[in-house]
């Protein structure tokens, strides 16, 4: 069973959310391990102030604990100042999520108005063919367009076969001396004045190379096509003439009727679901990038990290613990080497927490990299109007399925891919996509025309008013090239 565009979309959307869910519950864990990291850098440090009163001993114990917390106040600094941060950016992150959800919802609202305006302009453009082709002037005239029609199609076919025999044959004429001698003296035409024995030699060189025979045939081939296009030009103004009268009957039914109306209100709601699009779009590219930020600040070896960092290591800078080591077996005390062991010690869980924190960073990274792939496919899946009503994926489509076993950001490029190819329209598709390509108005006097014409003359109907459409949006091309160039030359 066929599952429509709103259904998939919902799903993608569910999952999205289901994403930034998942990736705070990460960011969670991160921060989790940070407060570990916390208790084994105190560790560290009471070790270090131990150590420094064993090795210390012209300092007073007073001194050097003003000393450590001086530091520990610069490094609450920075942490104070990343917190603020990172409070300030979820605080943007939540404003651009709360402002991307309303935006998805109006979106959804506009969806299901230009889904009812579509179906409402589809009714009445049924009613305006149902009224033409009740119309017996309607029907006559449109048996007439598939009659000039079929005469245009046989006529341009003609004309394009003796073009190319013109271009094949005529050079052969143009490249006969022989030919092009006597052709240029306009022998055997009233034109031709030689006479005597000149005269004699040109008649019999017109009968060695069959000369009557070859100027009728080159000046066929000169002369026929120019005037089939004239037949052509003289066949199409008939045929603009016919197709006026049609589109005139067309004009006043669909007035009569409000198509005009409905067309315009289909094509407002279209502007306003594009310009909601590109809203939307900017806002959750916004919303990508305050998620990296925040990624970012929970990077380990992010910006506040790394500065911290410096500030602690300037202080240990002359406590390493490979020195606090060497010096420690110098002594004969036993103190100084426990004290060193445990540092030792701590230092060795602060790598494995450190390993532990790097694989969940990665996993974050990843996760936000999945992430944005997904909201890509939700542009993408909007940008096409996938979104709206008239689109249906076929039944074998799992969006949740899919999301849940993909391992990285080509699964999730992979899933657009099985979605464009699940992807059908309705019912009415051939109808939708070719008023896609010609306006609301051009389809309805197609569609009339093709069901008004009779029996065989059906097919040259649809292309007759097929024709018509072409010509419209050249015409419409002409002038807005036109338009530009009248505007560059004012500039």
């Amino acid at each position: 069973m066929p599952i429509s565009g709103p259904v998939v979309h919902r799903q993608l959307i569910e999952a999205y959310a289901n994403a930034q869910t998942r990736l705070e519950q990460e960011r969670q864990r991160i921060s989790s391990s940070k407060g570990e990291r916390e208790n084994l850098e105190d560790h560290r440090g009471d070790a270090l102030v131990e150590l420094a009163e064993h090795y210390l001993p012209e300092l007073s114990v007073e001194a050097i604990r003003e000393t450590w917390s001086e530091v520990r106040s610069s490094v609450a600094d920075v942490l104070m100042r990343k917190e603020d941060h990172r409070r300030r950016v979820r605080e943007s992150l939540a404003d651009a999520n709360r402002k991307r959800e309303q935006l998805e919802a109006e979106l959804m609202a506009i969806n299901i108005e230009l889904d009812a305006a579509r179906e409402a302009e589809q009714e009445i453009a049924d009613q305006v063919e149902q009224r033409l082709r009740e119309s017996d002037e309607f029907v006559r005239l449109s048996d007439r367009a598939a009659v000039a029609e079929a005469a245009l199609e046989r006529a341009e076919a003609n004309l394009q076969e003796i073009d190319q025999d013109a271009a094949r044959k005529l050079p052969a004429y143009d490249d006969s001396a022989l030919f092009r001698y006597l052709y240029d003296e306009r022998f055997g035409t009233e034109q031709y004045t030689k006479r005597g024995f000149a005269r004699r030699a040109d008649r019999w060189l017109a009968k060695f190379i069959n000369y009557q025979q070859a100027r009728k045939s080159y000046e066929f081939l000169k002369q026929t096509p120019e005037k089939m296009r004239e037949i052509i030009a003289s066949d199409r103004q008939a045929f603009d003439t016919v197709m006026n009268e049609l589109e005139r009957h067309r004009d006043d039914v669909a007035r009569k009727l409000g198509l005009e109306a409905k067309i315009s209100a289909r094509q407002h709601l279209e502007a306003k679901r594009e310009a909601q699009l590109q809203v939307l779009n900017e806002v959750t590219e916004s919303t990508h990038g305050i998620e990296r930020e925040l990624t970012e600040l929970d990077d380990s070896r992010g910006p506040y990290y790394r500065e911290a960092i410096s500030i602690f290591r300037g202080m240990l800078e002359k406590t390493d613990s490979r020195e606090l080591r060497e010096r420690a077996k110098e002594t004969p005390e036993l103190t100084d080497d426990q004290i060193v062991a445990r540092l030792v010690g701590v230092e060795l869980e602060i790598d494995e927490l450190e390993k532990t924190v790097e694989s969940r960073r990665d996993s974050l990274v990843h996760m936000q990299a999945m992430m944005d792939a997904l909201g890509q496919v939700i542009q993408r899946f909007r940008a096409l109007q996938f979104d709206s009503s008239r689109s249906q994926f076929v039944g074998t489509l799992d969006v949740l399925d899919d999301l849940y076993r993909a391992r990285d950001v080509s699964d999730v490029n992979g899933l657009w891919e099985r979605i464009r190819s699940a992807q059908r329209w309705g019912p009415t598709a051939a109808e939708k996509i070719t008023q896609a390509a010609t306006h609301p108005m051009t389809q309805v006097l197609i569609n009339a025309m093709a069901h008004a014409a009779g029996g065989a003359m059906q097919a040259h109907a649809r292309r007759a008013g097929q024709r018509r459409g072409r010509n419209r949006n050249r015409m419409m091309w002409d002038s807005d090239d036109s338009s530009s160039g009248d505007h560059r030359r004012r500039r």
